[in-house]
């Protein structure tokens, strides 16, 4: 007997503890409320995109003439001045091309030379009726001919020395070489394009940014503003610039419409490097000492029972 009312006492407290954390326990529950301070400062409204660090302006400097590279006289970040000889091509092939248009000239010449002498004495015969009109014509003719094929040789010269020179490759600007792309004794081939042996920076002291701006954000930008950019490189500095190009094609990747914006920025300490990638920030908007408010709690929404609970404390 003593057996069952302890089985029946286990079944009864049991019971009042799953009714306790089920239905009472939930009454005591209490909401935590997090309190912000509002305060007054200056408020910055941004547009945040990226893009690629480049210099403001580079040359890309081929050859004209095909040929095997005899001497480089540069290397990577090279500093040189307009007109400066960079590298030089085997001249041996273009040299023999010269000396066969001249030869061709020297032929031509003797040939009209002659052809003149021909035609000076026929024209004396002609006169004194000892030749026919027919013979006449042919002779002046000829003279023509070869006056055309003299030009012709000329000409022929006057390309051949120009690709002799174009064996030599100069500076076409002052500044840096950023990319070097032969080899000495490489051969480059001047078919359909020219190929690009060096890349000259011309002034690494100023970089520009070119961002991609979405078509929702660029009424927001103008030439001038204010811009502050980051680097990985330097990720706890930031670096001024300003706006100075908004190009006006635009760029459908997806059917998103962007348009570059172009942002120049100063770079004395050479610390930005071509390439790089940075994270901009254009200053849009400013304002000067109004209330700032955390936007969380802009987004609360309380509900009857948290009012109500609130007003009791």
């Amino acid at each position: 007997m003593k057996k069952k009312v302890i089985i029946i006492s286990s079944v009864v407290i049991g019971l009042f503890l799953v009714v306790y954390f089920l239905f009472l326990s939930g009454d005591e529950k209490k909401t935590d409320f997090t309190y912000a301070q509002i305060s007054r400062g200056d408020l910055n409204v941004i547009i945040s995109s990226s893009g690629t660090i480049q210099a403001i302006k580079t040359v890309d400097v081929g050859t004209q003439v095909s040929g095997k590279i005899d001497r480089l006289l540069v290397d990577f970040n090279s500093q040189v001045h307009k007109g400066q000889l960079l590298a030089v091509l085997d001249t041996v092939v273009l040299a023999a091309s010269v000396r066969d248009a001249q030869a061709s000239l020297d032929r031509a010449v003797a040939q009209y030379q002659q052809a003149v002498a021909v035609h000076e004495r026929n024209k004396q015969l002609f006169e004194k009726n000892f030749i026919n009109e027919v013979d006449f014509i042919a002779s002046k003719t000829n003279v023509q001919v070869l006056l055309a094929a003299q030009k012709s040789a000329v000409t022929a010269l006057d390309r051949a020395k120009l690709n002799l020179g174009y064996a030599y490759i100069y500076a076409p600007i002052s500044g840096t070489i950023i990319n070097r792309s032969v080899e000495q004794g490489q051969t480059v081939a001047a078919s359909l394009s020219a190929p690009t042996i060096f890349t000259i920076a011309e002034d690494l002291s100023s970089m520009r940014i070119l961002t991609n701006v979405d078509e929702s954000d660029i009424g927001q930008i103008k030439e001038g503003r204010k811009v502050q950019f980051t680097v990985q490189a330097f990720s706890g500095k930031k670096f001024d610039g300003s706006v100075t190009q908004i190009r006006l094609n635009p760029n459908v990747v997806s059917n998103v419409v962007s348009y570059i914006v172009v942002v120049e920025a100063d770079n004395k300490d050479r610390s930005l490097l071509p390439g790089m990638t940075a994270t901009v920030d254009f200053y849009v908007d400013y304002r000067e000492k109004v209330l700032l408010v955390p936007n969380v709690a802009l987004r609360f929404q309380p509900t009857e029972e948290m009012m109500a609970e609130y007003t009791k404390n």
